[in-house]
């Protein structure tokens, strides 16, 4: 029962995420970027998050989701340079 409840949170968090990809980028007041990797191993090393569940931005970019089973997670957008 856990799980279902657990899974539905993230579907719920993973659809606000789009809205949030659907804003305009100049109205964001700071715009950190780094690359895939670096950004993978970060939240690998200090939140040991792994990867949850991933999803297609059109043909511009991808969006995954990240969990760890403390409950933190992250949701993060990387395009078809590799920037996240």
């Amino acid at each position: 029962m856990a799980r279902k409840s657990l899974l539905g949170w993230v579907k719920t968090v993973a659809f606000a995420g789009l809205f949030a990809v659907g804003t305009n980028a100049a109205s964001a007041q700071y715009q950190y970027c780094v690359e895939h990797g670096d950004l993978v191993a970060h939240l690998t090393e200090n939140f040991q998050e792994k990867q949850f569940a991933l999803g297609l931005i059109g043909q511009e970019a991808i969006m995954e989701v990240f969990l760890a089973e403390s409950g933190s997670w992250t949701i993060i957008v990387t395009d078809v340079a590799g920037r996240s």
